[in-house]
């Protein structure tokens, strides 16, 4: 078995540092990614062995979560990259970055409400060995998705630009409670 530890400690680490990055945004991506991944764990063991076409919207949720993972596991480095560039720039330059890292967590949350989606339509179809895994995965979609409010609301205060998008995600997040 890997020692999966010593991979995530240079993270952990710089997560604990008292320095602007990584910071909430790179571990919403983070989390993210690791629900889908538990999502995709608990579809693949729901899979019989051999192809059946009963299993057909497990085979197809599948694939739409790799491919959202697929395009939100950048942000977990991206973050950082895009937030350094908000704070050494000003005007113009920095409204530029403000505008890519909203858009970047706006996708996010977009992808964490088709996540969603997509994995409560296919409950019904996980295994009840493997359901742990598929609900602590919803839970972390759920915890991605609170993390883009929680960035949204934290850059409208730190630099004045309310984003219209607050409001929306917020109602979403109380129908999920």
């Amino acid at each position: 078995m890997k020692n999966y530890r010593a991979e995530f400690k240079p993270y952990l680490q710089d997560l604990a540092k008292r320095k602007p990055s990584p910071g909430g945004g790179s571990v919403t991506a983070l989390s993210f990614c690791l629900g889908i991944s538990l999502l995709e764990k608990a579809i693949n063991y729901s899979l019989p062995k051999v192809g059946v076409h009963s299993c057909m919207p497990l085979q197809k949720g599948l694939v739409v979560l790799k491919r959202l993972k697929n395009k939100i596991y950048p942000g977990i480095d991206r973050d950082a990259e895009i937030f350094a560039k908000i704070m050494a720039h000003q005007g113009a330059r920095r409204l530029k970055f403000i505008r890519q890292s909203e858009a970047m967590v706006v996708g996010l949350g977009r992808a964490s409400q088709q996540a969603f989606l997509v994995a409560k339509a296919l409950k019904s179809g996980i295994k009840k060995g493997i359901i742990s895994d598929y609900f602590i995965g919803l839970e972390l979609i759920k915890l991605a998705f609170f993390g883009c409010v929680a960035n949204l609301e934290a850059n409208a205060r730190m630099f004045g630009r309310k984003n219209r998008r607050i409001a929306a995600f917020k109602k979403v997040l109380r129908k999920w409670r």
